[in-house]
C-alpha cells in the first residue's frame, strides 16, 4: 500500500473523445494510480456525452475518480498535466478541440483555490452533465465547496439544451487497473 502523509481527498474528470476512449481513459488512471503520492479510492461508471461547445467533434466518454493524495492543488495540476501530454495531449490556443485525454480537477478537500493557473471548484463543473452525473453517482448529494446547492439540485437545474449524456455499459474496475507496488 502506498504511504501518502497528509491525504487529501480529491474529485478529478476525465474525458477522452479520440482514439480507443475507454482505453484512454483506463491507462489514464493507470498513470494517475502509479504516482507514488496518488492513490485512486473510486471510480464512478463510463458515461458517454456530446460535446458542448465545439460540437463538430466525437462524443466524449467521461468519468469521474476520487483520489487521495498528499499533492498540494499545484502540484497535482502539474502532474495532471504532464499526464495529458504523456498520453499524446496537445495544447494550442485553441480550446474546446478533440483530446485523448482531458484531466480536470473538480474538488481538493472542501478548498476553494483561486489561482491563476487553477480555480478549484472547478468554475464550469455546474452547468455540466457529464461532471455532475458521475460525481453523484460515486459520491452521493454533495456540496460542491462555494456553492449553496448539492449535485441533485444542479443536475435538476440543467435544462434539456445541454449536453445530452447516457451511461456506458462498461465500467472500469479496480481489476481492470495495474498498480505499482
Amino acid at each position: 500500500m502506498k504511504n501518502i502523509s497528509k491525504i487529501n481527498n480529491t474529485l478529478i474528470s476525465l474525458g477522452s473523445n479520440l482514439g480507443s476512449r475507454k482505453k484512454n481513459i483506463q491507462n489514464c488512471i493507470d498513470y494517475i494510480n502509479n504516482c507514488k503520492n496518488i492513490k485512486v479510492v473510486g471510480i464512478s461508471s463510463l458515461y458517454e456525452s456530446s460535446p458542448m461547445y465545439n460540437q463538430n467533434q466525437e462524443d466524449f466518454i467521461n468519468c469521474v475518480i476520487e483520489i487521495e493524495t498528499s499533492l498540494k492543488p499545484l502540484q497535482l495540476l502539474k502532474y495532471n498535466q504532464m499526464v495529458e501530454k504523456n498520453m499524446g495531449r496537445e495544447r494550442s490556443p485553441a480550446i474546446n478541440r478533440p483530446r485523448k485525454i482531458d484531466i480536470d480537477i473538480l474538488t481538493y478537500n472542501n478548498e476553494i483555490v483561486n489561482e491563476k493557473k487553477l480555480q478549484i471548484p472547478h468554475p464550469r463543473m455546474n452547468e455540466r452533465k457529464f461532471v455532475l452525473y458521475p460525481l453523484f453517482e460515486l459520491k452521493g448529494n454533495m456540496s460542491i465547496p462555494g456553492n449553496q446547492k448539492k449535485t441533485e439540485d444542479l443536475i435538476k437545474e440543467l435544462d434539456k439544451k445541454s449536453d445530452k449524456i447516457r451511461q456506458c455499459k462498461h465500467k472500469i474496475n479496480e481489476k481492470d487497473l495495474s498498480y505499482s507496488s
